[in-house]
């Protein structure tokens, strides 16, 4: 898991370095301003939030791999919205489309 959050944490930094720090998406109208994921070997993830930084212990591999999962899909909708014309995402944001989840 250690280097599964430093492969996601390097998808995420090329990401925000091409788009000028632009935020991950938890849905159309939750921004996430997240960087510098980090997972010790004793179970503690951190990262920046908003400048700050947050913290969480791991219990197991299962836990880990559900936060990744979450995040990694905050990263696949930043990436979605980033590449979407403006009036296709103030339609979704608007609640005239339908946001389409994309999957891994």
């Amino acid at each position: 898991m250690v280097k599964a959050f430093q492969k996601f944490n390097a998808d995420l930094t090329e990401f925000l370095s091409r788009t000028d720090n632009y935020s991950l998406y938890e849905d159309a109208f939750t921004p996430r301003n997240v960087s510098s994921f980090r997972l010790s070997l004793a179970g503690t993830l951190t990262w920046k939030e908003d400048g700050k930084w947050d913290r969480e212990t791991m219990f197991d591999d299962d836990e880990a791999n559900e936060y990744l999962k979450f995040w990694k899909a905050c990263l696949r909708r930043a990436k979605k919205y980033w590449s979407m014309d403006s009036e296709t995402l103030d339609a979704i944001q608007e609640g005239e489309k339908e946001d389409i989840e994309i999957e891994d």
